[in-house]
């Protein structure tokens, strides 16, 4: 037996789910989602990709682990605690989650959270609600809504606005201030060091509304 195969031999033996998913991530936040495949992980892995399937099936499965393993790194508050710190809580660890993976982000923002792991982080967060003494609907609604806003945030953070690209070519700042001149105003207020301030206001503001008096 080679070395390289007496190598991929032993990592066989020591490969594990948990270790596939931790490089995984790795992998995904280093060249992105568009770049990773099995074939790569395995070279990563040093091992074959049929050692990889032993585990996980193929790429799906693999992300279906890495949003289980995300969702359950997000913390719930002692329920002792206000209802609004609570969900302010979970709202910043998710926002946390969106700028710590930024690459896989938009793959977690639209991935169906219908495994043990995730129909119990929806259950717990719809339990905030009914303590908040919501009826089930309302509270259903306002998970949406909270969702709506959690992603949007986070995707534009992650992936958005600041970071797009266009092939036009930008309006010169003189012509912006003579033509939009609102717009050139708002412009300095849309840069990273006022996301904070920005995604506190908005979480504020749904909160007002969701929350009873």
């Amino acid at each position: 037996m080679s070395n390289t195969a007496h190598q991929k031999a032993k990592t066989k033996g020591s490969l594990s789910k948990e270790l596939i998913v931790q490089t995984s991530i790795a992998m995904i936040e280093e060249i992105g989602v568009e770049k990773f495949s099995l074939r790569k992980l395995a070279e990563k892995l040093n091992c074959e990709p049929m050692s990889i399937y032993y585990h996980l099936k193929n790429k799906d499965q693999i992300f279906d682990e890495i949003v289980d393993f995300l969702i359950l790194s997000i913390q719930f508050e002692s329920e002792q605690l206000p209802i609004k710190q609570q969900l302010i809580s979970i709202a910043q660890q998710w926002r946390t989650l969106a700028k710590t993976y930024s690459n896989f982000f938009p793959v977690l923002a639209v991935h169906q959270l219908n495994t043990h792991t995730g129909s119990q982080f929806m259950n717990q967060v719809l339990a905030i609600f009914q303590n908040a003494e919501l009826p089930i609907q309302q509270g259903s609604y306002f998970l949406r809504i909270l969702n709506y806003y959690l992603i949007g945030a986070g995707i534009d953070e992650a992936k958005g606005y600041q970071l797009g690209s266009s092939a036009t070519q930008p309006i010169k700042a003189e012509e912006l201030v003579h033509q939009y001149p609102l717009l050139a105003q708002a412009l300095p207020y849309w840069t990273t060091e006022y996301y904070d301030e920005i995604f506190n206001l908005g979480l504020e503001m749904l909160l007002v509304r969701i929350l009873p008096n």
